[in-house]
């Protein structure tokens, strides 16, 4: 068994006029009071709830703000806000009902002040059903609550943590591992060794890879006339319906990488660390806004939840050098072209070689060396997916979120 938290999403249906009025009373009062607590720097619980206190929302509202503001300041050294945030809800406050015998069959309790709740019926996504039964069920964990809005339509978002159990019982040690390979001239790539330790089946998503490119490219170029022209609402629909495109592709593609581990035995996908990523992430603003923003957190996180979803085990390396060094000498190496790596080793049989299996296949031995660990989302969230807004203007689906709505589009 593993276990696994993700988030779950629930769009509420149709809301009447008083509801819809009570949700943006909560929205603003919410966003109000994070943004004084903010500009006053509350580093401890105490003191954001001097601030807070006052405001007209619920306690599960205020409890759950005078946490996050601090780790705002203080964890994350965050020194502005984006413009939109969910509204936090402690678990003690969040309530999904189901009403099997109604038409609209889910209903969600969204607290708005003290004693007073609103429960509004909602659509959950089709492919999180489970999830919600094993939270009705009590076979699920319940964390926080997020209240958001895209556009002219209300979402929640559950936080839920639950047992997964593995497919095999296999030693680590005698399981395949595949190298993972996140990049930006190829979106993933995938590799594996066979039985004689050769290099077998590499899989390469290079044209996503170009397609992502693209509309990033055009989000920003796009992005930036019709901001120029103040054009704030044609802009922010054009970034929704743009990373919504992105989004789609994200998915295809770590469902894939998913596919292709089922079909080696007894699989482990192995993937870099995002610690040592971060840290070592300092190559300028330029080059820093791009690896942000290519959503390597996200892909990553995708990967590991669906992956851990079908009962395959996910392991972590330390990323340095695998780009860099030669898989079959170790010898260190150039890249002349992106998509090209050649070894400086003159006795090693490789001259050129494909620069992303290269990179796959080192992290794939990684694992084989022992440099491996598990990987169960120590980070209490599965995100977002939360690389969720590392790719863009999104919700809150991860901690991912937290550093980049609050350090802004171009954060590093």
């Amino acid at each position: 068994m593993t276990e696994l938290t993700k988030t779950l999403e629930l769009k509420l249906v149709d809301p009447n006029a008083h509801k819809r009025e009570k949700l943006r009373e909560t929205r603003a009062a919410y966003q109000q009071a994070l943004q004084e607590a903010f500009d006053a720097n509350c580093s401890t619980l105490g003191e954001a709830n001097d601030i807070v206190g006052d405001y007209h929302l619920s306690g599960y509202a205020k409890n759950a703000l005078k946490r996050y503001v601090p780790q705002l300041t203080t964890t994350y050294g965050a020194n502005e806000l984006s413009d939109d945030h969910p509204v936090r809800f402690t678990n003690e406050g969040v309530k999904i009902d189901h009403k099997p015998e109604n038409t609209i069959k889910w209903y969600v309790k969204i607290p708005h002040h003290e004693d007073y709740h609103l429960w509004v019926p909602a659509q959950p996504n089709p492919e999180q059903r489970d999830w919600l039964e094993a939270v009705i069920a009590g076979d699920a964990d319940v964390g926080e609550g997020r209240l958001l809005k895209r556009k002219d339509t209300w979402y929640f978002h559950l936080i839920a943590t639950r047992d997964i159990p593995l497919n095999s019982e296999v030693p680590a040690e005698e399981r395949t591992p595949i190298g993972v390979d996140i990049g930006e001239a190829s979106l993933v790539t995938v590799c594996h060794r066979d039985e004689h330790g050769s290099p077998t089946n590499p899989e390469l998503w290079t044209d996503e890879g170009k397609t992502v490119r693209r509309l990033r490219k055009r989000y920003f170029t796009t992005m930036r006339r019709l901001q120029s022209r103040e054009s704030e609402r044609i802009a922010d629909t054009f970034g929704d319906e743009l990373w919504a495109q992105i989004d789609d592709i994200l998915h295809t593609v770590t469902r894939e990488v998913v596919e292709y581990a089922e079909s080696v035995e007894a699989p482990v996908l192995v993937l870099e660390d995002l610690t040592y990523i971060q840290e070592s992430m300092d190559y300028g603003d330029y080059m820093n806004r791009r690896l942000h923003g290519w959503g390597f957190a996200k892909l990553h996180a995708q990967i590991t939840y669906k992956a851990v979803e079908r009962g395959i085990p996910v392991a972590t390396v330390d990323p340095r050098n695998t780009s860099q060094e030669c898989h079959a000498c170790g010898e260190g190496g150039t890249r002349p072209q992106q998509a090209t790596f050649k070894c400086s080793n003159d006795a090693c049989w490789i001259e050129e070689y494909q620069a992303d299996i290269n990179a796959a296949l080192n992290i794939a031995d990684r694992y084989l060396s022992g440099e491996s660990r598990s990987r169960e989302h120590e980070n209490g969230d599965d995100s977002a997916e939360d690389g969720a807004s590392l790719t863009g203007p999104q919700d809150s689906q991860a901690d991912a979120e937290t550093q980049q709505a609050t350090l802004g589009m171009y954060a590093s």
